[in-house]
């Protein structure tokens, strides 16, 4: 396992909506923390009337590769526009799809090994409709798998996050392993843990991540306190980290240890990052090191 972190640890000051700092500040940030290895989150780029959402998106891609390139960085994950299935109206649903569509090809762009995408879920007239929900999952990773094939980029589906009141598709193990071995294409196809959605929705994460095994292919990792998707840094939640460091290290896990915790940064000043940023190398490789 190599350290690496999104580019969304870099976003925010103050609790501020909007992106404080650029994509290539962000990247520069990163680096001077101590991070080669990054995570491109086009999810923050491709809201309201940010970079991906614009007619020359591709020429901006172009340059966040360039620039990066000049840092030597490299992109191991890449995290794919998402958006709530269950409210999107048609019109609505076609533009988010674009922008899914976008963050495929602007992953093979970069280089990006493994894009990951959140599944959604499918409402009835009654209620949650599991199988209404597997089916249009699988229609819609199939769509993206092909896309991706001709980027040269893998799609890693996500653990969800279980809903206190209603369902949300794909927070299970067997939900995921499901989806995954319908699609039944291991070179296009793998899986995301994330770490905080498995803690909210109480799962064993030592057992679900020894029954995903070999197809476990992206991580993120975050904590919380068990009551909201916190995103911040390790040890700063309740979740226990050593079995979930242990098993990483028995089921022989190929991917990136890769932080997604912009919650640990967003609320600090301008002036506060880069310490902020270089603590967190420090602890994702006091982490690692458990496992050696």
């Amino acid at each position: 396992m190599r350290l690496s972190t999104s580019t969304c640890i870099h976003e925010k000051v103050l609790w501020g909506k909007e992106l404080f700092y650029t994509c290539e500040e962000s990247i520069a940030a990163c680096v001077k923390g101590g991070y080669q290895v990054l995570d491109m989150n086009f999810a923050s780029y491709s809201r309201g009337t940010l970079p991906m959402t614009q007619p020359d998106w591709e020429y901006w891609v172009k340059q966040q590769k360039e620039f990066a390139d000049s840092l030597e960085v490299e992109w191991s994950q890449a995290h794919a526009h998402f958006y709530n299935w269950e409210t999107a109206s048609e019109s609505d649903r076609q533009w988010h799809e674009e922008l899914i569509r976008r963050s495929i090809i602007g992953a093979g762009i970069m280089g990006v090994k493994w894009l990951v995408i959140h599944p959604g879920s499918v409402n009835d007239e009654t209620w949650y409709s599991y199988q209404k929900s597997l089916q249009a999952n699988v229609d819609a990773y199939k769509k993206y798998g092909e896309l991706a094939a001709k980027y040269n980029v893998g799609i890693a589906i996500e653990n969800m996050i279980e809903r206190k009141v209603g369902r949300r598709y794909a927070s299970s193990v067997d939900e995921l392993l499901e989806l995954y071995e319908i699609l039944d294409d291991p070179k296009t196809f793998g899986i995301c843990w994330d770490t905080g959605h498995a803690h909210l929705a109480g799962i064993n994460q030592a057992a679900a991540l020894k029954q995903i095994g070999k197809r476990l292919k992206a991580t993120h990792i975050a904590d919380n306190r068990g009551e909201w998707d916190d995103h911040v840094a390790p040890y700063f939640g309740t979740i226990e980290w050593e079995p979930i460091m242990k098993t990483l290290k028995e089921i022989d896990y190929k991917g990136d240890f890769t932080f997604e915790i912009h919650n640990f940064t967003n609320g600090l000043p301008h002036g506060m990052h880069d310490q902020a940023i270089r603590f967190t190398h420090e602890l994702g490789t006091f982490m690692l090191d458990l496992v050696k």
